[in-house]
């Protein structure tokens, strides 16, 4: 079988950190305190906007892992 090309293992492994970024995000923005007065702790809109980070990272990771 023949081996990707290395630009081709630096786009795949890139995808795979945006993707861990993403998840790494929304978790951080649910559990964090800090908010610098954009989303109030406990809000719906900071909660949905964290599962949508949290969502998006895992449909970008599998993508990636498919590849």
């Amino acid at each position: 079988m023949k081996e990707k090309p290395l630009h081709e293992k630096i786009i795949g492994l890139a995808s795979l950190l945006m993707a861990l970024v993403y998840i790494g995000g929304g978790i951080y923005l649910i559990s964090s305190s800090l908010s610098f007065s954009l989303l109030p702790v406990g809000s719906i809109q900071r909660i949905a906007f964290a599962g949508i980070l949290i969502l998006y990272g895992c449909y970008r990771g599998y993508r990636a892992w498919k590849k």
